[in-house]
């Protein structure tokens, strides 16, 4: 019997909401009456593919984990690579109608910063790239050969160039794109914003884009507009941040923005600030970075944010903790407070973010979920562990800086973690180079509900094992502390785990000496966590694992 087709679209639509590329590409080769439905669908999320930007495929595509030679890992990558240029081929070639289905009208966010990237990753992507059909349509220019015409024998077409016209193609065609992330001129950028009626969503890798009256005609086009990422914002010659920051904000609909963030250097000055009161009544999450100290004293004007969720303040300009510096943070402080609905709160380098962090902890009319802290020095604690410990609504916390050699300081941290019995989610980067084994053995058993734990600390050897049992739903353990670990013993600590630790990830990342768990044995221990848990294990030498000093990597949501 045929299965109904609102019962497969129903299917097909949640493989689509779980991310399953596989499954869904699957359903599409059983027969044309799946086909169509499930091709929608997987382009429609095409840009959460792993295959964008290159990178590796997910962990579905594979039944287990392998690893990669120099020779196999580069056939991987051209296989990978030859995928990613296919994916991007089929959605131009459809709008010349050169496809099984219309693939472009399908999608719903046009990420040509992907497909510049792909561009951009070598000739062979080109050559892949580049058919004789969309020769024909980029082509510049034609010379006569008898009666023929032909393509101009030169160089392929410029890569920005192709970005721009074949972007153009794609949004002339699909006016039911919903997000875009581009790099083109402020024209071009207005002319595809002016139809794009369900626009929600744009990221662009420069402010002053936004410059020749985009607000207007985001204000006049898009009246669902949510969302505003800008990778940098700075000066130029002729265009100021501050006057394009103030007439873009003024320009959109009032309190029409839920999303808006600045990722890296930028200008922004105190009229900004004051412009984008403008969205504060519907703001849900607000990024900041590079600000100056004039700039950070005008936030407070932004008074209460009632939908405020989450909050990033980065990478401020360096300025004197003197003078009123300290007045600055109390009234940055009190404006965080008045932010009643704030659930995450990501602070790195913006001020005294532990003074900061430590007056908005200890308000009981706050209850935040997740904290994001790099740049903590345990030398000087503060008052910032007791705070902590009495936020006890914390679920996550990357907590990352300077650890210390006072066995005080390290056991007064352990206490205040160990008060946060809700956290499922601890990272503790450098800040923990001095914890003893007793330290870790003295934290676990009041994190019940931990599932990622991220850990360094000095030598640990096989009897910190248990201190991990403690820990019944633990799914990601990566211990980075100098290690003297035996397979025996790893192994004996797999076997004990229960149901709640299934998917486990097991890292251990800074191991001493490669006798003590050897190729073999790193392979005995990955069969043991495919047959009981379906994990997955990872392992690298001290001498051979990368140094992350520079590195801002932070939780996965």
């Amino acid at each position: 019997m045929a299965l109904p087709s609102e019962l497969l679209f129903l299917v097909l639509d949640n493989l689509g909401e779980e991310k399953d590329y596989n499954s869904l590409f699957q359903c599409a080769l059983v027969s044309r009456g799946y086909a169509q439905h499930a091709l929608a669908v997987l382009y429609r999320i095409y840009d959460t593919s792993p295959l964008r930007g290159g990178g590796t495929e997910d962990e579905q595509f594979r039944a287990r984990r392998q690893v990669l030679t120099p020779t196999t890992s580069k056939g991987f990558q051209s296989s990978t690579l030859k995928k990613w240029t296919t994916l991007w081929r089929s959605i131009v070639l459809s709008t010349l109608g050169g496809t099984y289905l219309p693939y472009c009208d399908f999608i719903r966010y046009l990420d040509l910063d992907d497909l510049g990237n792909l561009l951009s990753s070598g000739p062979s992507a080109k050559d892949e790239f580049f058919t004789p059909e969309l020769l024909e349509f980029l082509s510049h220019e034609f010379v006569s050969e008898g009666n023929k015409r032909r393509r101009s024998p030169r160089t392929l077409p410029d890569s920005d160039w192709t970005k721009v016209k074949l972007g153009s193609a794609i949004v002339q065609r699909n006016s039911l794109i919903r997000g875009m992330s581009c790099n083109v001129s402020p024209t071009t950028l207005n002319e595809w914003i002016a139809v794009l009626p369900q626009l929600q969503r744009l990221s662009v890798w420069t402010g002053d884009v936004l410059s020749q009256r985009t607000g207007e005609i985001i204000h006049k086009h898009c009246p669902d507009f949510q969302e505003l990422r800008i990778y940098i914002w700075p000066d130029t010659v002729d265009k100021k941040v501050e006057t394009d920051a103030e007439e873009l904000f003024n320009a959109l609909r009032p309190n029409s923005l839920d999303y808006f963030e600045v990722l890296s250097f930028s200008v922004l000055g105190p009229r900004s600030i004051k412009a984008l009161g403008t969205q504060k009544a519907s703001l849900t999450e607000l990024r900041l970075t590079s600000l100056n100290i004039n700039t950070i004293r005008e936030l407070p004007s932004l008074s209460t944010m009632p939908k405020l969720e989450t909050l990033a303040l980065t990478d401020s300009v360096p300025t004197a903790w003197a003078g009123q510096f300290y007045q600055t943070v109390d009234q940055v402080a009190d404006w965080i407070r008045s932010c009643k609905n704030l659930k995450r709160l990501e602070l790195r380098r913006f001020l005294d973010d532990a003074e900061l962090l430590s007056q908005v902890l200890t308000d009981d009319t706050i209850h935040l979920s997740t904290i994001s802290f790099a740049g903590y020095n345990l030398l000087r604690p503060g008052r910032f562990p007791d705070a902590l410990g009495s936020h006890q609504s914390l679920q996550t916390l990357y907590l990352r800086g300077e650890g210390s050699p006072a066995p005080e300081d390290n056991t007064r941290l352990i206490d205040s973690l160990s008060k946060l019995t809700d956290l499922t989610d601890l990272e503790l980067k450098d800040v923990s180079d001095w914890f003893s084994m007793d330290n870790v053995m003295n934290l676990t058993p009041f994190l019940p509900h931990l599932e990622r734990l991220w850990i360094s600390g000095e030598t640990f050897d096989d009897s910190i094992w248990p201190a991990f049992l403690c820990l019944p739903m633990l799914k990601s353990l990566s211990i980075y502390a100098p290690s003297n670990f035996t397979a025996t013993e790893v192994i004996e600590f797999l076997l004990q785990l229960g149901p709640g630790n299934k998917g486990l990830n097991l890292s251990i990342l800074n191991a001493v000496s490669p006798t003590d768990i050897s190729d073999d044995a790193q392979g005995m221990i990955q069969e043991v966590l495919d047959e009981r848990l379906q994990g997955s294990f990872d392992f690298g030498l001290a001498q051979e694992e990368f140094s992350d000093e520079d590195s801002d990597i932070e939780l996965s949501d």
